[in-house]
């Protein structure tokens, strides 16, 4: 690397590890900051909202006790439980078994609230399970819910009926002073119970529970009848009691909750009384009336309590500003169907929406923290979150704030400290570059004079006009450009000697390379000479392609073809060696071939073989020598068309009807070797479009592919069968571009020889 490549890197180096390390603090003490401040702020809001949420439910409890402790309330009890004693008095003249078989609740059932419950709560209810076997309470519901004038919402407005009787007179009475009060205060529901029989002989909406039994019937495991037999058994300390949500049938599957204390005279329990408490409210006060921002939440924070079953008891933001999102967040996370169903339904996530985090488990165990994890929707937050023990409930509260949305400014910051970064990296390079430049012009210029000297121009001008180190390095090279001068003057007198010399070397050596090449080239005429031609081949195989490449000028693979007056021989062959050796026996086994069939007069292809084995052994073997020779003869009659062969170590393939057959042959050589035994002779029968091959180990041994392996016989034989139904012109083109594209830049190892005859 040059110098001043190498001291423009390291005034950068040194400014950039400057500039990172101080990026790094700042947007780390920037970052820490902000997570103490919103844990802050986060906390400050959880103590405000878990202040208020106490403060409220405090204030309806004092609210109930002053309700129940009024005189109107408890004579209001009274008159309710009387009057809801005397109605089968009141109509004495209504057959008990009629009021049970026309009742018509049932069809109020039938026609209204149970399609709308099935509808809306994904739980079918069968309806006997809701009718009461009370002839009092069957008469209440008739009177006020079946025969009701008044809409299902409007039925609170109903103050009494045309019918005169006791519990209408009490109705008439108190319902206004009760409804008042409950729409003043935001209730729900009220009920009025009787201690003794559990019936709920009041309330304001009459819903279906109205003049039901908490005792036994539909309603007997609710959170209803769990508040009133709790109310019974307050002890001293106690004035009232708190139930958390769940889903109440009557109010169609809605999350109620309820709060109840008894109502006495004289000290003596004579009922309870309960108030439904509004979800709408405690949502106005988690939710700040949906004006998340102004108490410092930004666009993702969010208060919110989380019950003891790890299910919201208000409603989540998410959920109002951006439902959509909300639902395809919660199927990101895996949340049931059925569940995500149920908060459409609703469109509440009261009691529905499960909040399993880190955050709720550690405060249901009574801790108070502030951390950061994922929340229930899987995004990061901060959340600063404590348990809210309220009136026996475990409760805990948790407010957060999205973590991207809360370390938003420390990214700012880090943006800003990039953006500076880059301007001040910009200019740290410019003034490197030209410091580095004022440093190194004076080498630079020193280097261009040592490397004309070094090209051999011991003319250049080497300027010295300095007095420091680089002006002794130029003092040098001045020395040494009057030494090189001295030096090359007497050396040019031995290099013009010395390569007169060369050049007549060059001439001898070129000469006897072109006789050499020349006698090379003359071989391989003589050799194509004894090679089948293919007008030959073509009169007794009219059908054959012969993919021939020698790795040399000439080649020890060879093809062979002859015939007599009744046969026609065809043989592929590979000899010993390559180049001009295997040339030579190449040429020495076609002649023991041609020898054997037209002096010998041999005609079956294994007898050739032995002959021409045992002539190579006697001629060649005798001397030490283990040359010779793999191979396949052919032999067609030319009258019956009957294939014969034989073959050594080399084994043909047929090629028919998408097949590749693999057919025999002896493995010994043709020569001396461990295995002596007399050739086989091979018959075989062809049908119409076979493909008949024959073909020596070069193709299969060329390296090559992209891994430089051997190409091997299989891939060989797959190409084969590939190109098998083609023209065999074409089967031969194919077959020799596979070669090449396989061989690539690397040099052909082998002579290459493939025979292929179609039928």
């Amino acid at each position: 690397m040059k110098i001043g490549i190498k001291l423009t890197l390291t005034f950068f180096g040194i400014s950039l590890l400057a500039m990172l390390v101080a990026g790094v603090i700042s947007y780390r003490d920037a970052k820490e900051t902000l997570q103490e401040e919103s844990f802050k702020k986060l906390t400050a809001i959880r103590e405000m909202k878990s202040s208020q949420v106490v403060d409220y439910f405090t204030q309806i409890e004092h609210q109930l006790l002053a309700f129940a402790e009024n005189p109107s309330t408890v004579e209001a009890m009274k008159g309710f439980k009387e009057g809801f004693r005397l109605m089968t008095k009141d109509f004495s003249n209504r057959d008990p078994n009629d009021i049970h078989r026309n009742n018509r609740m049932e069809d109020y059932l039938d026609t209204f609230f149970i399609p709308r419950l099935n509808a809306q709560s994904l739980n079918v209810v069968n309806k006997k399970s809701l009718r009461p076997l009370n002839l009092n309470a069957l008469l209440l519901q008739e009177l006020y819910i079946a025969n009701n004038k008044y809409t299902s919402e409007n039925r609170l407005n109903c103050d009494s009926l045309p019918q005169k009787f006791v519990y209408n007179n009490i109705h008439k009475k108190y319902h206004h002073v009760i409804r008042n009060y409950m729409l003043r205060f935001g209730f729900y529901d009220v009920f009025f119970i009787d201690n003794e029989s559990a019936d709920i002989v009041y309330t304001v909406y009459k819903e279906i529970d109205f003049a039901s039994s908490l005792e036994s019937g539909a309603y007997r495991n609710t959170n209803l009848a769990r508040a009133f037999n709790g109310a019974l058994s307050l002890d001293s300390n106690k004035k009232s009691i708190l139930v958390d949500f769940e889903e109440y049938l009557p109010s169609y599957n809605l999350p109620a909750s309820f709060i109840a204390c008894p109502v006495k005279e004289n000290g003596k329990i004579i009922g309870v009384v309960a108030f439904q408490m509004p979800i709408d409210n405690i949502n106005k006060l988690m939710t700040n009336n949906n004006k998340w921002k102004e108490i410092g939440l930004g666009t993702t924070g969010e208060t919110y309590i989380v019950g003891e079953d790890f299910t919201l008891r208000n409603q989540s933001r998410f959920l109002i500003e951006d439902s959509a999102g909300y639902f395809k967040l919660l199927n990101e996370i895996g949340v049931s169907n059925l569940r995500i169903q149920k908060i459409k339904t609703y469109h509440s996530t009261v009691g529905l929406q499960e909040v399993k985090t880190k955050g709720t488990r550690e405060a249901l165990t009574g801790k108070t923290a502030n951390m950061i994890f994922e929340d229930y929707r899987g995004i990061p937050v901060l959340s600063s979150f404590m348990p809210l023990n309220l009136f026996g409930m475990k409760w805990v509260i948790l407010s957060e704030i999205d973590e991207s949305e809360a370390f938003e400014p420390a990214k700012q910051l880090r943006n800003k400290i990039i953006n500076a970064s880059i301007v001040l990296i910009v200019f740290v390079l410019l003034i490197s570059y030209f410091i580095s430049r004022k440093v190194t012009k004076p080498i630079k210029e020193l280097e261009y004079d040592a490397y004309e000297l070094a090209k051999g121009n011991l003319d250049v001008e080497i300027v010295n006009d300095r007095v420091d180190e680089i002006g002794s390095l130029a003092s040098s090279f001045q020395q040494m450009q009057h030494s090189i001068k001295d030096l090359i003057h007497g050396l040019e007198d031995k290099v013009l000697e010395r390569t007169q010399e060369v050049v007549r070397q060059k001439d001898i050596i070129e000469h006897k390379q072109k006789e050499i090449v020349d006698s090379l080239n003359y071989a391989g005429r003589i050799q194509s000479t004894l090679l089948a031609n293919e007008t030959f081949l073509n009169k007794y195989l009219p059908n054959h392609f012969i993919l021939f490449k020698p790795k040399d000028i000439v080649s020890g693979d060879f093809y062979f073809a002859t015939k007599t007056a009744t046969h026609f021989y065809i043989a592929v062959c590979d000899s010993t060696g390559h180049g001009v050796p295997g040339a030579i026996m190449s040429i020495l086994n076609m002649a023991f071939i041609n020898e054997a069939i037209g002096q010998h007069k041999l005609a079956e292809p294994d007898k050739i073989l032995n002959h021409v084995r045992e002539r190579l052994i006697n001629s060649l073997s005798k001397y030490g020598g283990q040359d010779g020779m793999d191979g396949i003869l052919f032999c067609i009659d030319l009258q019956s068309k009957k294939i014969t062969y034989a073959a050594a170590n080399n084994a043909p393939i047929l090629i028919r009807k998408g097949e590749v057959i693999e057919l025999e042959c002896d493995k010994m050589p043709i020569g001396k070797g461990l295995i002596e035994k007399q050739f086989r002779l091979f018959e075989m029968n062809v049908q119409k479009d076979d493909l008949l091959v024959a073909y020596t180990d070069g193709f299969a041994d060329q390296f090559g592919g992209p891994k430089g392996k051997k190409l091997m016989y299989k891939p060989l034989k797959q190409q084969l069968l590939a190109f098998s139904s083609l023209d065999v012109k074409d089967q031969k083109l194919k077959l020799d571009n596979y070669f090449e594209e396989w061989r690539g830049d690397i040099d052909q190892v082998d002579d290459v020889c493939v025979l292929g005859i179609k039928f």
